[in-house]
């Protein structure tokens, strides 16, 4: 029977790993291309403004962040060695590797990393990160490889934004001399380097080798190939042309348990999946037509029929993965009676209809299809329209649309899986919502420090969801990747981010 890595939390995944080391003992060989199978093709690389999954899962390989996470989410050296924090949580000052390069063979210092602050807070430039970093009121350049940021108030996602797009570093000199453009060359410090992209085809990177790890990356070259089709992904994957598929559709997951030829390992997600509604839209700008539809979902069927043990109900976008979520359990449950009350709150006791945009894959259509389903019941008509993925994320920011389903990046703190999205002033508020009660509580819990005091927080958040609906939260992924066992070193970290810089081939 094919060895199963199944967990349940993050200190399992560490204790599993210790167990499997034994199959990893093998020396590392150098040289071989990765081949990589994406859901979707990126449809923007530069890491200050995408906010794309497929994006991230690529630029974590091409660029260094000044922090990293471990496979418990615990925040590691990267760029900087070490850094100290003020007793009143305002004040950090990071003390920086030295000897580093950029692809380009420019130096990354204190300078380099106050200029990419600076870019990021940059209101003309308009970056993504601009939400995260709104606490940052001041970088100042101590010495060579000594900078100091300076907070507004405490921010206890800080680091934990540091350790992914908010902490990569970009060169100055190739940022400042493409401008908006730097996303088709994407020079950074990681341990890949940028060779091409082609348009829903591949994203080629090759390695880097003054690479600031000593003796890594093991790879030659890493290649990136969207497959939207789900099939068309698991069935490459089965016949070894390509090597690890960055999300496993829950369908194939008993399949490829089940392939002697591949590794499977699963972690409790992070992410959130349900509907994106635009508040300010004719169709879902009512409270109560949102709260219909939320009720006539039922979560635990969709859950059942099509992932299994995959994934698991939500009930807001912290999953019980987190220190805020407690159980599955939370998850509210289906309520026709409800929803029909609603509908007559709103006006439209007979339904109404509203289209919804997902992107042309086999299990976004099932998904949507149930939920069209379930909701037909009560008389909401789901039209659903298939969109390339890139065309529905440039809608979702211009309020163009009613409703939507893709994914977006999981993040590694509760504040990144809420601020920015659900924020007035959140970089990525595809909803466009705004509430003042909403804004209060996520700013708090962001300027909070203790752990208890933020639980208590986003729990007071979770009730707000569940009244406003921003969003319409059905399931979490369970955090799962599939590849081949010629792979090997791959450290599964549970923020679906894929790092291939000690990943090797054995053959």
């Amino acid at each position: 029977m094919k060895r199963l890595t199944l967990l349940s939390s993050v200190a399992a995944l560490a204790a599993t790993l210790a167990l499997a080391a034994p199959g990893w003992a093998d020396e590392p060989v150098r040289g071989g291309i990765l081949q990589v199978g994406l859901a979707d093709d990126p449809p923007e690389l530069d890491p200050h403004l995408t906010s794309s999954n497929a994006s991230r899962t690529v630029l974590h390989n091409i660029f260094a962040t000044l922090v990293e996470v471990d496979d418990e989410l615990q925040i590691q050296p990267e760029l900087a060695e070490r850094w100290e924090v003020s007793d009143d949580g305002r004040t950090y000052t990071f003390y920086l590797r030295e000897g580093v390069t950029f692809h380009d063979g420019t130096l990354f210092d204190a300078d380099a990393a106050a200029y990419n602050f600076a870019r990021m807070k940059d209101t003309d430039f308009g970056s993504a990160r601009a939400g995260e970093l709104a606490f940052v009121e001041e970088v100042t350049v101590d010495g060579p490889y000594q900078v100091t940021v300076q907070l507004s108030q405490p921010f206890g996602a800080f680091l934990p934004a540091l350790a992914s797009w908010s902490g990569m570093m970009v060169s100055p000199a190739a940022a400042e001399e493409h401008g908006r453009d730097f996303g088709q060359v994407l020079i950074g410090a990681g341990p890949f380097r940028f060779v091409e992209r082609i348009r829903d085809d591949r994203v080629v990177l090759e390695r880097f080798d003054d690479y600031f790890k000593e003796d890594l990356p093991y790879l030659d070259r890493v290649v990136y190939r969207p497959f939207v089709d789900a099939e068309a992904r698991v069935v490459n994957l089965e016949t070894g042309s390509i090597h690890i598929i960055n999300t496993v559709p829950g369908r194939a997951v008993t399949r490829l348990q089940q392939n002697d030829d591949i590794e499977m390992s699963i972690v409790g997600g992070l992410g959130f999946r349900g509907l994106w509604v635009n508040v300010t839209s004719e169709e879902l700008g009512s409270r109560e037509r949102r709260a219909a539809v939320s009720a006539c979902i039922d979560r635990r069927v969709v859950v059942n029929s099509i992932f299994g043990d995959a994934a698991v109900p939500a009930v807001g976008p912290f999953s019980p993965a987190t220190w805020v979520v407690d159980s599955p359990d939370e998850a509210p449950h289906r309520d026709l009676d409800r929803a029909r009350e609603l509908l007559a709150e709103a006006g439209v006791p007979d339904g109404f209809s509203f289209p919804l945009l997902i992107t042309p894959d086999d299990e976004s259509i099932r998904v949507a299809s149930m939920y069209a389903a379930m909701c037909s019941e009560v008389g909401i008509d789901i039209q659903l329209q298939q969109v390339e993925f890139g065309t529905i994320l440039s809608r979702m920011r211009e309020a163009n649309y009613a409703a939507a389903q893709i994914e977006l990046s999981p993040r590694n703190d509760p504040d990144l899986s809420a601020h920015p999205w659900f924020h007035s002033q959140g970089g990525v508020n595809f909803s466009h919502y705004a509430s003042d009660e909403m804004d209060r509580i996520l700013d708090a819990a962001r300027a909070a420090v203790d752990q208890d005091e933020r639980r208590a927080l986003y729990r007071e958040a979770l009730d707000l969801f569940n009244t406003d609906f921003p969003y319409i939260f059905v399931y979490h992924l369970q955090e799962m990747k599939a590849y081949r066992s010629e792979m090997r070193g791959y450290r599964h970290i549970p923020d679906s981010m894929m790092r291939f810089e000690d990943v090797w081939l054995a053959n």
